[in-house]
């Protein structure tokens, strides 16, 4: 990787963290919901929207109009036969936590129910 690459990374980063809050504001606009924030969360450029689905646990009709409209606003790239790419590489901290939060609710609702 040349030099000015590394550069313009180093940049861009920066960027996206003092505007973390700009862009959260942007993205909770399309991501109206959990879930949809999930699929945003999970969004890496390898799972396709079938995967996104099943990991949410929503209709793959609900993660594609979801992508169309990031699609339409230059959010992302979703080449025909891969996964969704995020273009702005950025994941608000909040919606880490419902990913990660979620097995360990389906783990305590199994202990209840025993």
């Amino acid at each position: 990787m040349s030099d000015e690459l590394i550069e313009l990374k180093k940049i861009s980063k920066i960027l996206i963290l003092a505007n973390a809050e700009a862009i959260e504001r942007e993205l909770s606009s399309y991501a109206t919901t959990d879930e949809r924030k999930m699929v945003w969360v999970l969004m890496d450029g390898q799972r396709k929207s079938k995967e996104l689905a099943q990991s949410v646990g929503i209709s793959e009709r609900a993660v594609n109009l979801f992508l169309m409209a990031l699609e339409a606003s230059e959010l992302i790239e979703n080449p025909w036969g891969k996964g969704p790419r995020r273009l702005l590489n950025y994941v608000p901290p909040s919606w880490v936590e419902l990913v990660i939060r979620e097995p360990k609710e389906e783990e305590e609702q199994k202990e209840e129910g025993e």
